[in-house]
Order: C-alpha cells, then structure tokens, then sequence
C-alpha cells in the first residue's frame, strides 16, 4: 500500500510517509524536556498507565537543540537511517548501547523506533545532534504498549482509524456494525527481524480491542505493511453500538491504550447524535467548510469558569469535529491539554479568531475570558477572593467584540437551575481501578439537553496535580445509574493524597452534572453558534 493512500492528519502522515516543515531553531545545547519522551501516538505521560515505550514502538523526544532548523525526515527506502540530519539517538539498557532507528528530526522534536532487542527495564535515552550530545533521560521498557494515533495528535478524540479501503473513519465517513475497521498505532510488540527494515507481517503478541461497552472481534494485530514502526488492529465493528464519539481502546500486553472515539451509524454514510447538528455533518459531507462556535459557563472542580471555542472544518478535518462521547459510554483523557483539563465535551481545535477576548457579563459585573491561542477562549470567572460568579436560575450574557474571521456578537444564558446529587460512591469512597463503577444519581431535568447527564472524574498522581487522567460518560437522566467500565477506569492513576491538618485528603474526584439545552446564535463568519451551562459539585474519592 503506497503512503499516498493513506488519508491521515498530517503529523500521522508525516511519520508514516515523511514531511519537511520549517522550524525555527533555539541553537542550544541538546536537551531533553522533563517527562519529554512518549509513546508518538498515545502521547501519555512518564508514569501514567499505560506511558511505557515498548519494544519496536516508535517514540518522541521533545526538547531543544535536537536536530536542524527545518524538519527532516527519513527518506523512504529501506533500510531507515539511526543517523539523519545530524541527529543520532543512542539507548543505553544493560550495560549495552543501541541506536534508534531516526523518522524525522527538527530542533525541538525527534520521531525514532526503539529497537526491538533493547531489554524490558530501565533505560536512557540520549540525543546527539552534530558534536554535542543531551544529558541521559531515563524510560520505562515494556514488551507491548500500545498507542492509538488520533487526528489532533494529543492522544485522544478521533482515532485514525479507516476501512479496508483506507478511507478515514470520521462523522462523515461513519462504520457500520460488521465493517471492517482498521485501527492504527504503534507499540503492539517487538520483531524478529531489523526495525529499520520493511516490516514483517503476521500477528504480534496479544491485543483485546474494546469498542464502547464491549469488546471487538480481531483479526490482526501486528506490523503495517507499510511502514517500520506502524501497527494495525484490524476489528469488526461490533453490533449494539452508535454514535458519533464511541470510544475505542486496546489492551496489550499489560497496559490499556489510551482511549480514541470513532463514529458508527446504523445506515448511511454520517452519524446525527454531534452537537453540531446533522445539518452540518451533511454540509460537511458534501464537501463544504462549517464554522463553529462553542459557548460554555460552567460551575465546577475549577471554580466557575467560561469557554469558548471557534473551530473551521472541512470534509478532510471532520476528524477534528469532536464534542464530548455519545450516550451510554465513556471517554478518557490524560495531563498536558488545556482541552483534556476544562472539560471533555469540547476537543474542538479552535482555530478561527473571534477577537482578543470574551467577555461574561451578569450577577453585577463583567468579567473577561482570555484567549488561549486563535479561537481558544477560556477563563476563570470567579472574584478575587474566590466567590462564586455563576448562580443557577441568574441571567448572564457572553460577548464578543469580533476578530479576522467572527463578527461581533452577544448571546444571553439563563443558568441551569436543575440540579443533580450523587448518592454513590460516597464522599472518600475507595474506586477500584480494576472493576466497574456502577454511579447512582437523583435530581436532574430529562428535559434538559435530550435528557443527558454528563458523569465524569478525575485522579491525579502526584499532589501538585500535574499529572492526571480524566473520564467522561454521557448518560440518561431517567436511568438515575450508570455503570462506568473497568476498562476505561482502568487509564486512570492511582490517586495521590494530600493532608489538611491530620486529615489525608485524597486527589481523586467524581462529579455529575447536566448541560443546559443550548441556546442557539448567529454571527458574522459562523454557520451556527451555541451557549450552554452545567453546575455540578464534585466529591472527593480514593482510585486505587
């Protein structure tokens, strides 16, 4: 299968097929980032579940002063280079030194293969670029980890995922139940032969695939008959399952994968269930581009808080189109994305500007939401004593002054007033990681937003709260329980602890809440506008 037929978002392709992208260069000594070397598709952090670099994988080293100021990639013959560009990668294990075989290499980010004979264990890593060569950083080898490549290349959402044809999976480009899908990764185990050769093909160790609540029949599990590095799981899409965002995640070896989503219709080519309305999944479908704006306040783990989000997308990017998990399953995400952090139900990219700020006006005052980056608002909107801004049944309105592609708008919310308690697990219950959650709930609207609840929680694995998982599930009100996974539950950490006096507090949550019915708005440069809110309240429990 030539490279050219692979339909995949450009970073995935560029490992898989070679790119050249400009990059300024830091002209520094080489260095490797803190926690900067992981799994190039599942991008989980050192120490996560699941994060190990297997053996025959490929893996990324971010840092400074790696390699040259343009990107560089491997050229794509056989046998693949372990230098290029001037950057050589050397991993020590055992009291024995390999080189890693290079994909590409730039200034701050190098793509390379660990050898498959590199023992299971500690190892360092370290990076020499010219004459000079970074201080050792260490990782953790395993014989299989593996990595699910997603189309923002952060390690969820959308997973790169085709059919038989190689034809990307996406909301316009659904499966069917009994398709053949065709998921792709890399760190499913270790070859026989040279990494820096074609690769073999034939199955390699053991892979469970989970597609929403169940599990998929597999019928290979190994290297991709393109490229070195690459692995395919080849499944049946199971029958039972729909939706937009249904999560999929593969067990190998002794590690869970991060989790992806991919969409499922019963019939036809798009899915309906998105909040981006099956009018715009059509026009996406038939070739036109959509804009979107994504409206959120929210009281919550953080505080109250506001967002904002303004996303383009095309037929080729409806991969990027993704707002939270469909109904009846759950979703998780790691540490490292401001997306992951302030709420799965918007992975939009956020690319379009609507102006230098949002502003939040209501309850006496006005407050401005930030702009993280082109179309990527998010601010705290609490005072600055902590009091709380946003109050349930209260009047608030989000404005925006207008930038290069979004005109000027301004849209009023009334704030959900409905709310919703826990009843378990109890506040400082122990969750096991390794079983089903079941979660019971009273309260809530089946009016509200279709009738959904949002569960969701996080754990974090250190106390400065820097490294964490976080899952999301969508459920029915009206169900009053649901029932989270073992195998989603089983991406978190284990929850790290904190004191408060002689009181050891925990650093793992769980919290429900309902999204108020959107409220729908029209501005200059948008095909459609919404706003929504959420209130729930978080209680502390103990993952173990």
């Amino acid at each position: 299968m030539p490279c050219s037929s692979l339909h995949l978002p450009w970073r995935t392709a560029g490992i898989l097929c070679g790119f050249a992208v400009a990059i300024v260069s830091a002209g520094a000594q080489p260095a490797i980032n803190a926690n900067g070397i992981v799994n190039s598709a599942s991008y989980l952090a050192p120490g996560l579940p699941g994060s190990g670099i297997a053996q025959g994988s490929i893996f990324t080293i971010s840092g400074k002063g790696l390699g040259p100021a343009t990107a560089t990639a491997a050229p794509g013959v056989f046998p693949l280079p372990t230098t290029l560009a001037g950057t050589s990668v050397v991993i020590t294990a055992g009291g024995a030194q390999s080189k890693a075989v290079i994909l590409y290499t730039s200034d701050q980010q190098v793509a390379a293969i660990l050898p498959s004979t590199i023992p299971v264990g500690k190892a360092t890593v370290a990076v020499t670029f010219g004459s000079a060569t970074s201080p050792p950083a260490t990782i953790q080898v395993v014989t299989s980890s593996f990595g699910i490549f997603t189309f923002n290349q952060s390690g969820f959402g959308q997973a790169v995922v085709s059919d038989t044809a190689y034809r990307a999976n996406t909301i316009v480009h659904t499966f069917h139940p009994g398709d053949l899908a065709v998921l792709w990764g890399t760190g499913i185990g270790p070859i026989e032969s040279s990494d820096s050769g074609a690769p073999p093909t034939g199955n390699i160790g053991a892979a469970q695939v989970y597609v929403g609540n169940t599990t998929a029949t597999v019928q290979y599990h190994g290297r991709s008959g393109c490229c070195a590095g690459v692995d395919q799981i080849v499944f049946e899409v199971p029958a039972g399952v729909e939706g937009c965002y249904v999560p999929v995640g593969v067990h190998a070896g002794d590690a869970m994968s991060n989790i992806a989503t991919i969409a499922v219709s019963s019939s036809g080519e798009t899915c309906s269930d998105s909040i981006l309305g099956a009018d715009l999944i059509a026009k996406l479908a038939s070739g036109q581009t959509v804009n979107f704006g994504y409206l959120r306040l929210e009281e919550g783990l953080v505080g109250d808080v506001g967002l904002g989000t303004f996303s383009q997308y095309t037929q080729e990017t409806a991969g990027l189109a993704q707002y939270g998990v469909s109904s009846g399953y759950c979703m998780s995400c790691q540490s490292g994305t401001l997306a992951c952090r302030v709420g799965l139900s918007d992975f939009s990219p956020g690319q379009i500007d609507a102006g230098p700020t949002l502003t939040v006006q209501g309850f006496g005052r006005t407050v401005t939401v930030p702009k993280y980056g082109p179309g990527y608002y998010f601010g705290t909107l609490n005072a600055s004593d902590g009091s709380r801004y946003l109050w349930g049944g209260l009047n608030y309105s989000m404005t925006a002054d207008g930038g290069s592609a979004v005109g000027s708008f301004t849209v009023a919310e009334t704030l959900n007033s409905t709310a919703a308690l826990i009843s378990s697990p109890g506040v400082g219950q122990s969750v096991s990681l390794k079983n089903d959650l079941t979660v019971q709930w009273s309260g809530g609207n089946p009016n509200q937003q279709n009738g959904f609840f949002t569960i969701a929680g996080v754990s974090f694995a250190d106390a400065a709260e820097t490294q964490y998982v976080e899952f999301q599930c969508t459920a029915p009100v009206s169900a009053t329980q649901f029932t989270v996974p073992a195998w989603v539950l089983s991406t978190l950490p284990v929850s790290a602890t904190t004191q408060n006096g002689t009181e050891t507090i925990p650093l793992g949550y769980i919290w429900i809440g309902e999204y108020d019915t959107p409220t729908t708005f029209q501005a200059k440069g948008l095909d459609r506008g919404i706003i929504t809110d959420i209130f729930y309240l978080p209680r502390n429990v103990m993952y173990h």
